[in-house]
């Protein structure tokens, strides 16, 4: 008796973390649908995360080579440039309209914008807070809150930079290639609709 009424409890017990599941799968289709729709509707902003990039030390990680030269910094892994193809793919795939398309100087952010893009304007606000010009990172963060929040236009906005930044101006965690969508306003300058998991 005790043995069946413990495999009813492990039987109602599995059940409910399937149904859970199952919910919450729904809810996240249903909330990808409409940021989606969003997007293609125009006039919001994309902060992505630069993709997948190769193991570096600090020093490699956090190194912007004035020339350029991707040779001296961190550059993206195989995968990563898997992702940054997807991840144009499936803007097209989307009819998501981009108006500019703005990067960190960073190689990985620089290499994700142009496979995923096919060209973007770097900006020295989108690198990594690290990287910054020390004393300006503070202002310099306020100049990619401002632009976000003055945004209009028929189509969006892309901005193509890294963890800490997304999360100082959404306080999203996001990973490799994935999107926080940003719906500018006059009320607080903008508002975070969520965000987009583009490959799995």
């Amino acid at each position: 008796m005790i043995r069946q009424r413990l495999l009813t409890g492990l039987y109602r017990g599995a059940m409910a973390l399937f149904i859970a599941q199952g919910n919450a799968l729904a809810e996240t289709t249903e909330d990808a649908a409409a940021l989606w729709s969003a997007l293609a509707e125009g006039g919001k902003v994309m902060l992505i995360r630069h993709a997948q990039s190769e193991e570096a030390t600090p020093e490699v990680a956090l190194n912007l080579d004035q020339d350029g030269d991707c040779s001296r910094e961190q550059n993206l892994s195989a995968e990563g440039r898997a992702q940054a193809e997807a991840l144009g793919e499936r803007l097209r795939q989307q009819d998501v309209e981009v108006e500019t398309v703005l990067t960190s100087e960073l190689c990985r952010a620089r290499q994700t914008a142009e496979l995923a893009f096919g060209a973007a304007e770097p900006w020295t606000a989108l690198n990594h807070p690290r990287v910054l010009p020390e004393g300006e990172a503070t202002w310099l963060i306020e100049d990619v809150r401002e632009r976000v929040a003055t945004f209009s236009g028929s189509a969006n906005l892309a901005l193509v930079t890294h963890r800490e930044t997304i999360n100082t101006l959404s306080f999203e965690l996001i990973e490799p290639a994935e999107i926080v969508v940003l719906a500018p306003n006059e009320t607080d300058g903008f508002a975070v609709l969520g965000r987009l998991t583009i490959v799995p």
